[in-house]
């Protein structure tokens, strides 16, 4: 007996979609490691580990900036990822990665998932999955049409914007640094001007109560103080917040206009966009579409649960073999 799972393997988290069940699995892309370099425990079960005894494990990522940066993890959390998602079968895989990202990254990832005991294993670009995933359909008479769309998938480790027509991959631009940058940015900030250790988590969840559409309240941050080891509670105006996640929110802006300053030509003839669409879990900031559009001029449309669009998407394809 063999399945089909299409997988979307990214730098904060992995998703998996079974041909027959739908998405199957959603976990964090970490496993906790002892002091012998064995791997414990991946995902959830790993940070419960990490939390239940400190010390005793690290936390470690296999990706940083969208790449696969320690082969031998990645390959490990695959695999049992893979395992927990269809156990005890063959597993045939279409997997997402970023164009921008290179061949060498695309290969890595390859090899990863050929080491699981897998069966045909095959790469898509993932911003053609988005497109897929965002629930948007061309329109039949747009195949010879010179308009097409921008999916901009805003990651924890990059930002990749998109041109697609008919189908087709035509033009990309990448940032390296998106949603793990602007929650260091909120760490160093805190860290630097008021002595401050807060972790990830933390920074992550008010950046995600920030509003970019309309007044936010102050964040309220509880850590440790670095200078008595003591807890302490610090408070900062949204208006700071948003400065510091200014690589992430900045980075959306400036990713797109480079990419709308380059569009490709066909023959002598401009190409024109008919729509951008927001995707990946940066996309559920509050109010990005509309800042983002705001800056750029344009209309942007934030896809109904964009983190799950690359995933949903290569469902999809799955779906069609």
């Amino acid at each position: 007996m063999s399945v089909y799972l299409g997988v979307d393997f990214g730098t904060r988290a992995v998703r998996i979609f079974h041909r027959e069940k739908g998405i199957v699995l959603r976990e964090p892309n970490v496993a906790a490691v002892d002091t012998k370099g064995n791997v414990v425990a991946v995902g959830t079960e790993a940070l419960l580990i990490s939390a239940r005894a400190p010390g005793t494990v690290t936390v470690r990522r296999p990706m940083s900036g969208g790449s696969i940066t320690d082969f031998n993890l990645a390959a490990e959390i695959l695999d049992r990822f893979l395992e927990i998602a269809a156990p005890r079968t063959k597993k045939h895989i279409i997997a997402s990665a970023r164009y921008g990202l290179g061949t060498a990254s695309r290969e890595l990832l390859k090899r990863a998932l050929s080491d699981c005991r897998t069966g045909h294993v095959s790469i898509v670009d993932s911003s053609l999955a988005s497109l897929l995933g965002s629930g948007f359909t061309p329109e039949p008479d747009e195949a010879e049409a010179l308009s097409g769309t921008v999916i901009c998938d805003i990651g924890a480790g990059s930002i990749e914007a998109s041109y697609i027509r008919s189908g087709e991959l035509m033009r990309t631009e990448t940032l390296i640094g998106a949603g793990d940058a602007a929650d260091n940015g909120i760490m160093s900030h805190l860290r630097r001007n008021y002595g401050l250790a807060v972790t990830q988590s933390s920074a992550r969840e008010a950046k995600h109560r920030l509003s970019l559409s309309e007044a936010t309240e102050d964040a309220v941050f509880t850590g440790i103080d670095g200078s008595t080891g003591m807890p302490k509670r610090v408070q900062i105006s949204s208006d700071v917040l948003l400065e510091c996640c200014n690589s992430q929110i900045g980075g959306v802006v400036n990713t797109l206009s480079k990419l709308m300053e380059n569009l490709p030509y066909r023959g002598e003839t401009p190409s024109s966009v008919d729509r951008i669409i927001l995707v990946g879990g940066g996309a559920a900031l509050p109010g990005i579409g509309e800042y983002t559009g705001g800056k750029l001029n344009l209309a942007v449309t934030t896809a109904d649960d964009p983190a799950n669009c690359t995933v949903k998407g290569l469902g999809e394809m799955i779906s069609k073999l």
